[in-house]
């Protein structure tokens, strides 16, 4: 793949020195990203380690990954519409794929995921996703203002322990969240929601803590309203809160029992073509999927997972057991206590519980 064009051009006439030729500088591959601790992560771990290596620069810009996001700017042309490559979670991916919104990716365009060197697991390719990490949706607590290990049921009390909580303004986790207040054991989550009387159940348990609640978006926002002291306690992913912990000399505790396990994954946005035109990968995918085989090094992994304490999805972990920090996703006895988040009942369900979700929120 010719990743840099030379400019040329007839030489002078006469006995003139030929005009002096300059490489033209690759074009830059725009990438949609989270902000926060993971961002700065994946900076040091993948981006700037990527453009060392292949002299393709990368304009990374924050979006909130949702899928409505998505869809306003697939309408609008704008945004994360037309970046390179981005980060969504996986039933977003799911639910953008089955639209239309996003490219499908060819594994086969992965040299990292055909040689052997860095299998992913199964479940982390989709048709039109690569999984990026998992993640722990954990409840989050400041250790100066409260005294005791809170569980989703002490999140609720608001009167035993006043004060703000933080929520994800996204049904997805934070209905599972309501129902594991309300005392549903986390193997019946998905039974529970896809009845309409569990449904219903849940946005009851939601209509208590409602005044209360301090709506987030993004992880870095998750962390940004503890810091703060805007809320008593919020979910949160892991990672932004162990960053907190460790960068900000914070004292935030983590509740992992009943934490959900959420997978993010890398997706390219943009309107697949016509399924009778037959176009090979344009410019703009190859640098993404070289960028993709680049991330799944097992030595780019094993940084970046010291960085941002998420849980790699490659096959054979890039750090030992012995190596995890305590507060890892990835550490035995925290994946044991977390659930992981349906990604195919989120994608099958997502467009009618948002709408519903949408209008509970502006009553």
């Amino acid at each position: 793949m010719a990743l840099l064009a030379c400019l040329s051009g007839p030489a002078a006439l006469g006995s003139a020195p030929p005009a002096t030729v300059h490489p033209q500088a690759p074009a830059a591959l725009d990438i949609a990203s989270l902000g926060g601790a993971l961002q700065e992560a994946q900076q040091s771990a993948f981006f700037a380690p990527f453009t060392a290596s292949t002299h393709i620069p990368l304009h990374v810009a924050r979006w909130d990954g949702s899928l409505a996001a998505l869809q306003d700017q697939a309408r609008s042309g704008s945004g994360p519409a037309g970046a390179g490559l981005a980060i969504m979670d996986d039933s977003a991916a799911l639910a953008g794929c089955a639209q239309g919104l996003l490219l499908p990716i060819d594994p086969s365009a992965i040299p990292a995921l055909t040689t052997g060197t860095a299998p992913l697991d199964v479940d982390s390719i989709s048709p039109c996703g690569i999984g990026a990490f998992r993640t722990a949706l954990v409840l989050a607590w400041d250790k100066s203002r409260i005294d005791i290990v809170p569980t989703w049921s002490a999140f609720w009390d608001v009167a035993r322990r006043p004060g703000k909580r933080g929520l994800a303004r996204d049904p997805r986790g934070t209905l599972e969240i309501a129902l594991l207040a309300d005392g549903v054991a986390p193997d019946a989550l998905y039974r529970t929601l896809g009845s309409d009387s569990g449904l219903d159940r849940a946005f009851r348990k939601l209509d208590q803590l409602k005044p209360y609640v301090v709506w987030w978006q993004t992880p870095a926002q998750a962390v940004q309203i503890i810091e703060t002291g805007a809320v008593l306690m919020t979910s949160a992913p892991n990672g932004e809160i162990a960053v907190a912990n460790r960068a900000g000399h914070r004292d935030f505790g983590i509740q992992w029992q009943q934490s959900l396990s959420a997978m993010l994954d890398w997706v390219l946005p943009g309107r697949p073509p016509p399924v009778n035109v037959s176009a090979g990968p344009s410019d703009r995918e190859k640098k993404a999927y070289a960028l993709l085989g680049f991330m799944l090094d097992p030595a780019r992994q094993a940084d970046f997972v010291a960085h941002y304490p998420a849980q790699s999805l490659l096959r054979q972990a890039p750090l030992p057991d012995t190596a995890l920090p305590s507060d890892s996703a990835e550490a035995a006895d925290h994946e044991r206590d977390a659930t992981r988040i349906d990604a195919a009942f989120w994608a099958a369900h997502m467009a009618a519980i948002q709408a519903r979700f949408d209008a509970w929120i502006a009553r």
